[in-house]
């Protein structure tokens, strides 16, 4: 398995030629990113996280293509929005007609933190080929109040609920990236993550 970190990797077009799996992350970075697929058997994951503070914008666009028959990509990115900060993404998911029983899929869920905050997210599909599995979806909202009161019924208060939530919601990355990284790297991108936090 090889693994891809764009904040340290710098380059904004990945082309995939051999068979294999591949993992992707950024955190709290903008950019125009290509992933594009020429072989097929690519197994392709990319996971973002995006913790926004004070006046930060955020603004990600991802191209997902399929060039070849036979391979799948994923993307999951989760942003957390305090303040004023904004989130931009938007995502492209497209099939050539050479890219025949592909299966893609393009997820963004958002977290808003502040009334102030902004999220912008915009899933796209253009499918050429017509043996295909390939879906999109979005979510953004406030964190649940009965997950609130549900904590706040175990002794825990508002801001250490809050605190607990939010962990849990990055934390669904975090324990992917615990097993496809070397000990070193995860510890390293959790340590930025809970100082984003």
């Amino acid at each position: 398995m090889s693994f891809i970190y764009l904040n340290k990797n710098k380059k904004t077009k990945y082309i995939f030629n051999s068979p294999g799996k591949y993992t992707v992350f950024f955190n709290n970075i903008s950019g125009d990113y290509k992933f594009i697929i020429n072989s097929k058997d690519v197994d392709l994951d990319i996971f973002g996280i995006i913790i926004g503070k004070n006046e930060n914008i955020f603004k990600i666009n991802t191209d997902q293509i399929h060039d070849a028959p036979k391979s799948n990509s994923n993307l999951l990115i989760k942003g957390v929005l305090y303040d004023r900060s904004k989130f931009l993404f938007k995502g492209l998911i497209k099939i050539e007609k050479s890219g025949q029983k592909t299966r893609a899929y393009q997820k963004n869920q958002n977290l808003m933190m502040s009334d102030q905050a902004f999220v912008d997210t915009k899933p796209y599909l253009e499918i050429l080929a017509d043996d295909v599995f390939c879906t999109h979806g979005s979510t953004t909202g406030k964190i649940d109040k009965d997950s609130i009161y549900y904590l706040n019924s175990r002794s825990i208060d508002n801001k250490k609920a809050e605190n607990l939530i939010v962990s849990g919601f990055v934390n669904e990355i975090l324990e992917i990236l615990k097993q496809r990284t070397s000990k070193q790297e995860y510890l390293s991108i959790k340590n930025e993550i809970e100082i984003s936090l």
